[in-house]
């Protein structure tokens, strides 16, 4: 991976590292420096590490032990010509080598050198209450006071020109659509605690994303204050005031800005992705993404890979390079009223993905899919060209979430039980109009699937009782109904 930067998605799996016990304890505050550090994650890590070592060994046994001698940051800030707080802020950024925290002050080394470019301070806030709209540290567009935007680089890379669609000036209300998707819903379930820790007493898209920055680990777009502020410092700031840390036996976990807590963004075997949280003890939709990453890959359809992390979280692994590459969702695609039907949208936008869009449908189906949407399937963007990017939120699927009564009733009529997908029509609706126009489904997914394939792929994912007995017999017969369209019996 490039040294040269930390992207945001780099900096959440880095705050999701999982910390190691030494000596029975543990370092409470080792991964909040990550913000700002622009090295590769395996420079990070190894960072990381041996601050936390420096922290077990000083809170176990003292500075003694170490032999450093220290000063605290009052006492650098006089030394060095600054403020306390801003030597809190370099520290907290990791830009003091061996600074440690205890409690809630630092140690610095006593010999630490005043970190060059730290005495500067941040430009001023426009007087007329403009904002900027970036791309990493370059400006792409002037936000008022009203919330329109003015583009100044509308096309500046390909995910801006996406976003833009060639277009000078967003009216504040396609500024309120843009920012909407990179904050928390308003329907989670914890939305209340979330808008009491970042000082909200009601939920107000605006309001959130002035806390969060407009800050998303798909992109490196994002809300300056100052025409001046690097992302770096507006990362800092995200995660300092707004994440919640909570450390127990099983590790820590941390809030994204957009504010997912039941989707955390992390490192998992070495590689990055998101883990994923059961939704409720009554749901299976763990099982389910496990479950339909194995299918998928049985029969030829390209998904997120997932595992299981814990007994009640899965982890979905990234198929792209955040340092370099971007995912921009389908709903950004679309300007405007869509027809009624969403197969026709979708290739009418990227008639080229239409392969692709076929198998995510026929898929889609056999899972009995209850939760695709414009907002979790996406395009993505490598060195200026574009892709279909592979299917990702697979757990909404294979009755994770249904009665006993509801499965029986579902087995026995998978034609009039098949989920809906768009504004009308299901997912059985589509796959025929597929086949219709393809003269079958030659050439698009294996369907030599065995029962034992099926039985195997349900018991590694972990399914038990009515739930695999049900997964079991919709998979088979969702197969035989694709094979018969296969045969040209449509």
């Amino acid at each position: 991976m490039p040294s040269n930067r930390l992207t945001p998605a780099y900096a959440f799996c880095a705050y999701n590292i999982p910390q190691e016990d030494v000596n029975g304890k543990k370092s409470m505050d080792m991964l909040r420096l990550t913000g700002r550090i622009r090295c590769s994650f395996g420079t990070v890590y190894k960072y990381l590490c041996c601050k936390l070592f420096r922290t077990v060994v000083e809170y176990s046994y003292g500075n003694e032990v170490t032999g450093m001698e220290t000063m605290t940051a009052q006492e650098a800030a006089q030394k060095w010509g600054i403020s306390d707080r801003r030597v809190r802020v370099l520290c907290y950024e990791g830009k003091i080598p061996g600074a440690v925290k205890s409690g809630k002050s630092y140690s610095i080394p006593a010999d630490a050198v005043k970190p060059a470019g730290s005495g500067g301070r941040p430009g001023k806030a426009a007087a007329d209450g403009s904002r900027w709209l970036k791309w990493d540290n370059e400006v792409v567009g002037v936000i008022s006071k009203s919330n329109a935007v003015s583009f100044t680089a509308p096309e500046y890379n390909d995910v801006v020109a996406l976003y833009t669609r060639g277009q000078s000036k967003w009216s504040p209300e396609q500024f309120h659509d843009f920012l909407t998707e990179r904050v928390v819903s308003r329907g989670r379930r914890d939305i209340e605690r979330i808008l009491f820790r970042m000082g909200l007493s009601q939920y107000d898209v605006p309001r959130i994303a002035e806390v969060t920055r407009g800050i998303h680990p798909k992109d490196l777009l994002w809300i300056a204050r100052t025409k001046t502020e690097r992302l770096g410092s507006a990362m800092t700031d995200v995660f300092s005031s707004v994440f919640h840390r909570r450390i127990d036996l099983a590790g820590d976990s941390i809030d994204t800005p957009e504010g997912y807590n039941i989707k955390r963004y992390g490192v998992y075997n070495g590689k990055y992705g998101i883990y994923k949280q059961r939704i409720s003890p009554l749901t299976t939709d763990v099982e389910s993404e496990i479950a339909v990453s194995l299918l998928a890959e049985l029969i030829g359809v390209p998904v997120c890979p997932a595992v299981r992390a814990d007994k009640d979280t899965v982890f979905s692994f990234f198929q792209y390079d955040f340092s370099k590459e971007y995912i921009v969702h389908f709903r950004r695609l679309f300007d405007g009223a869509r027809s009624d039907n969403e197969y026709q949208n979708l290739i009418g936008a990227r008639p080229q993905y239409r392969d692709g869009i076929a198998r995510m449908i026929l898929l889609d189906f056999i899972t009995r899919q209850d939760d695709r949407h414009l907002s979790n399937m996406a395009v993505k963007i490598s060195d200026g060209t574009e892709s279909f990017y592979a299917l990702y939120d697979n757990g909404r699927s294979l009755f994770y979430e249904d009665t006993e009564e509801m499965v029986k009733n579902a087995v026995r009529d998978p034609a009039g039980y098949a989920t809906g997908f768009g504004y009308s029509g299901t997912y059985w609706d589509y796959v025929r109009q597929i086949a219709r126009e393809r003269g079958g489904l030659e050439g698009l997914v294996n369907l030599n699937v065995s029962g034992g394939d099926v039985k195997a792929i349900l018991r590694e994912a972990g399914f038990t009782g009515y739930r695999f007995d049900g997964a079991l017999e919709w998979i088979l017969k969702t197969l035989d109904m694709l094979r018969v369209l296969s045969n040209g019996d449509r």
